[in-house]
């Protein structure tokens, strides 16, 4: 009974303090990175906090509201002389809140682990959004072409951070100046394999056409004799 009673204790405390925040958060914010580069996930779980407790206060705003009535009368869920504002009713709509806010982080693309669970649960974020709708729709689009829109978005990543990246260290102390100075040398390395990886997939959608590039050349070469003149002897 003991066990059962810190199981209540634990899911009582992450319904009311965390997860309908947290879930909030993440379905306002489903790109990772959007609301700091460098401690991402300390904002989210902050922040998370925060906006449960004020889910709570309006859900209790609401349950609390005289004009509400009495609620019904379920023996052991609820007391029909009371109002709505009891355990099984507050734990119901923190319950809701959470999973409709998970519904729509979903939606936005906030958990790509869920394809792990199953392929058809798979979801993008915000901006690689057309490439997976019009393939979810059965329109052929190639890999590199998809894999080329997330590097560019990788690539836009990468240089904001590093922008940020030598702005905080001008104004930081010496001890951060060394820690930001290697986190620019990695950004630095990051972005030139993201522009290497750019550079062979662009020359993989864009090869030249017959008649045009190096093989254009070729071609040509083979097709006229060292004389002159061409295969057909003219």
């Amino acid at each position: 009974m003991e066990e059962i009673n810190w199981i209540r204790v634990v899911a009582g405390l992450l319904l009311v303090l965390f997860l309908p925040g947290y879930t909030l958060i993440q379905a306002m914010f489903p790109r990772r990175g959007e609301l700091d580069e460098e401690f991402d996930t300390l904002y989210r779980v902050t922040l998370g906090m925060a906006m449960s407790i004020c889910v709570v206060i309006l859900i209790g705003f609401v349950l609390g509201n005289p004009s509400l009535g009495n609620a019904p009368d379920w023996d052991g869920w609820s007391d029909g002389d009371k109002g709505y504002f009891q355990t099984f009713f507050v734990t119901a709509s923190l319950a809701t809140a959470t999973l409709l806010f998970f519904g729509i982080g979903w939606f936005r693309g906030a958990y790509p682990w869920m394809a792990n669970v199953h392929p058809s649960l798979a979801r993008v974020p915000p901006g690689l959004r057309i490439e997976s709708e019009l393939a979810v729709a059965g329109k052929f689009i190639p890999a590199e072409l998809i894999e080329l829109q997330g590097l560019k978005h990788d690539r836009d990543n990468t240089k904001r951070k590093l922008k940020e990246t030598e702005t905080r260290k001008r104004i930081g102390s010496s001890m951060m100046k060394k820690y930001y100075e290697k986190n620019e040398k990695t950004l630095l390395a990051d972005l030139a394999d993201i522009d290497s990886r750019m550079a062979e997939l662009d020359q993989a959608l864009n090869r030249p056409g017959e008649g045009e590039g190096l093989s254009a050349d070729v071609v040509l070469e083979e097709s006229i004799d060292p004389g002159g003149e061409s295969d057909d002897g003219e």
